[in-house]
């Protein structure tokens, strides 16, 4: 009111939102970031100065690649960006890799979801062959401009099945494969006690995850953060939190790869299962013969650098029968403790068998629940390991896992 009555102007300029009342009074301008044809027009007029100074390997498809990637940020840190990699007097077509690490450390600090650091050294998968085919196949469409064809990049994978066997790890497998951050979000932890402070909270880290892009984000457990949906126990919380969840999976365009994980299939929203929220719905099951192979040697190698003869290889897989990945490593762990407590002359061939005799799988504790699973996995899901559900070629107990 004082700069009406006195002629004045008053501008306010914040990254928050403005009092009702007082954007009433004026006109309101929200300033985007650059789009993504601004963003190689940046790109090009950093670089076009230098090349014929330095060594640039970047054409169009480079250009265009790197502006997807630099989605999400002002044109004054994707210029200073862009100057790093001209202080090193080239730039070459691997540096794409280092514009995404670039641009994790400028949200680094942003709440609302949680950064996970991968060692590959320690991460291996084994099995999974189907689901293995389709993210290569769906790989080189994260970063590419489909817009002409009118399509998305892809969303994501619902990972259901067995307890154990390699959901969470595919998560962060997919993550180090694509060269991409890894970030997750636990639905668990965002409820809040008053109305409308879960629901906030899931938007704003929905929001980070638009920000971050292009990444993987990882959602462990997915039923507990969303069960209790149509339940007048909770306020109508979780409906609105499924709600919410759906509506940003289906609309939103930022490359943001979800790689949710379900064991508990019978707390799974209807509208989670609906085609299009998801790319595809998987399903891993206990691990095959040969799976169980790669498991048993991964984490042999990995434990005692060596490998198994093949008499006691094909003796331990007889063991593993219905173990789960987990179940495996698990075996394989008491040898290696062994081994570092007594040396290595104290491994014997009868120290693994006793180790994988005294673990206890859930498909034998709990034959009931893995069957209900796989009857559920069978109606709705694709077989993450290529092969049919519980069934081996041969007609066996059989399928998909990890290491």
């Amino acid at each position: 009111m004082l700069a009406a009555e006195h002629g004045g102007v008053i501008a306010v300029v914040t990254t928050k939102g403005v009092w009702s009342q007082l954007q009433r009074l004026g006109m309101s301008l929200s300033l985007s970031v650059p789009t993504e044809d601004e963003m190689v027009e940046i790109i090009r007029e950093q670089l076009d100065g230098y090349r014929k100074q330095f060594r640039i390997e970047w054409r169009e498809a480079e250009e265009k690649q790197a502006a997807a990637i630099l989605a999400g940020i002002s044109r004054i840190e994707a210029e200073n960006i862009i100057a790093t990699l001209l202080a090193n007097g080239e730039v070459k077509n691997a540096d794409l890799a280092e514009l995404m690490h670039a641009k994790d450390r400028i949200f680094a600090d942003i709440s609302g979801i949680e950064r996970v650091d991968i060692r590959g050294t320690e991460l291996s998968v084994g099995g999974l062959a189907g689901l293995k085919a389709w993210l290569e196949k769906e790989r080189p469409l994260l970063t590419a401009d489909l817009r002409e064809r009118g399509i998305r990049s892809p969303r994501g994978v619902l990972l259901v099945g067995v307890p154990g066997c390699g959901k969470s790890l595919s998560a962060k497998a997919i993550a180090l494969s694509w060269g991409l951050p890894l970030y997750r979000l636990d639905l668990a932890n965002i409820h809040g006690q008053w109305l409308g402070q879960s629901e906030g909270r899931l938007k704003d880290a929905l929001s980070t995850a638009d920000h971050v892009a292009p990444c993987v984000l990882w959602i462990d457990e997915i039923e507990k953060g969303l069960a209790g949906a149509g339940q007048a126990s909770d306020g109508g919380t979780s409906t609105r939190l499924v709600g919410h969840f759906l509506y940003w999976l289906q609309e939103a365009r930022s490359r943001v790869f979800v790689v949710a994980t379900a064991n508990d299939v019978s707390k799974l929203p209807p509208e989670l299962l609906r085609r299009g929220r998801f790319d595809e719905l998987f399903f891993v099951d206990l691990p095959s013969p040969e799976e169980r192979k790669d498991i048993i040697n991964i984490y042999v190698k990995r434990g005692l650098k060596r490998e198994l003869p093949e008499a006691m290889m094909r003796e331990l897989i007889d063991l593993a029968e219905g173990f789960a990945g987990s179940d495996i490593e698990s075996a394989v762990r008491e040898v290696v403790k062994e081994a570092y407590l007594n040396g290595d002359a104290a491994i014997s061939d009868g120290l693994f068998k006793r180790s994988f005799q005294n673990v206890v799988p859930l498909s034998k504790t709990s034959p009931e629940q893995i069957e209900l699973i796989r009857a559920w996995g069978r109606e709705r899901a694709v077989p993450a390991s290529g092969q049919p559900i519980g069934v081996t070629p041969q007609g066996r107990l059989r399928r998909a896992v990890l290491s």
